[in-house]
């Protein structure tokens, strides 16, 4: 029978809680047998739960590292330059980005994370505003430097970082905290992102959107809205089992009216329950059905 709103599971919540990690254990590959091994397995592992974090374990999304380690928020060791798993998932962070087959940014609560191919269109169809970079600036939604450097960006096409600040006239070391907070507000916006890493000497090289991953910009403009963020939660709540809509919205930063449409869609359809009480865990959350 479906659940009503309000609902409380009549059930130990630690039985209820227990089930729902173990569905995340096996999604997430926190499990020996599952976890990821080489390139390719880490390609399979996020075409599979189709967004994830990549170093930051205990979000409640699934984590590269932790599918690496093969087990639940593993401990950070004293010298992470020695960690497996950080330095695979350092490579993979260079390496499948460069060949355009995930896209990897500041995409899952303002941290690093890869998104599949599959589900970049609905991601930038929901952060990335509408008219472009010049229209925020317009709006003063867009910082100057930040501004100056896409319109570089947008005439030249890629270009390492000290490239930029010349260009922009942020190269001297006083105004390095400004060029900073431009590259992390760009990025965060779905505006430019980074496309390489050069070691020798270390630098990165950036790009627009719109130059490195033109076909999604174009599949994002013919979304809506709405269906873009359906498409997110759902395989959110498909993978990660349980999440309150506030959660999901802050997490993903998708509105809070889009989040709970969807789950109202998803809730029609059967496949979740919405505002579960699940006695032991604070507040109500949703629930994918098949876990009650």
């Amino acid at each position: 029978m479906a659940a009503s709103v309000g609902e409380t599971i009549k059930e130990r919540g630690d039985a209820i809680r227990d089930r729902l990690e173990r569905h995340r254990d096996h999604h997430f590959r926190r499990i020996r047998s599952r976890r990821v091994t080489n390139e390719r397995s880490a390609l399979g592992f996020i075409e599979d739960v189709g967004f994830c974090a990549a170093f930051s374990a205990g979000l409640g999304v699934p984590c590269l590292r932790e599918a690496i380690v093969g087990e639940r928020e593993p401990p950070l060791p004293e010298h992470i330059q020695h960690d497996y798993a950080i330095g695979m998932t350092w490579r993979l962070k260079d390496d499948l980005p460069a060949r355009r087959l995930v896209y990897y940014g500041k995409a899952i609560a303002g941290r690093p994370g890869f998104i599949s191919r599959n589900f970049l269109s609905a991601f930038l169809r929901l952060r990335v505003a509408p008219g472009g970079y010049r229209r925020l600036y317009a709006n003063g939604m867009l910082s100057h430097c930040a501004k100056l450097v896409m319109d570089a960006l947008s005439k030249r096409g890629a270009a390492e970082t000290r490239a930029l600040k010349l260009t922009s006239g942020y190269s001297q070391p006083r105004h390095r905290p400004a060029f900073d907070r431009a590259m992390k507000e760009l990025q965060e916006k779905f505006l430019a992102l980074k496309v390489e890493e050069r070691y020798d000497p270390f630098t990165y090289v950036w790009d627009t959107m719109d130059h490195r991953w033109g076909d999604a910009m174009r599949e994002a403009r013919a979304m809506t809205a709405r269906e873009a963020a359906y498409r997110i939660v759902r395989r959110h709540m498909e993978v990660a089992a349980f999440a309150s809509e506030k959660t999901i919205a802050r997490l993903f930063a998708i509105r809070l009216d889009l989040v709970e449409s969807a789950m109202r869609r998803l809730e029609r359809e059967g496949l979740v329950r919405r505002a579960i009480k699940i006695e032991n865990e604070p507040g109500r959350v949703c629930v994918l059905s098949d876990c009650l």
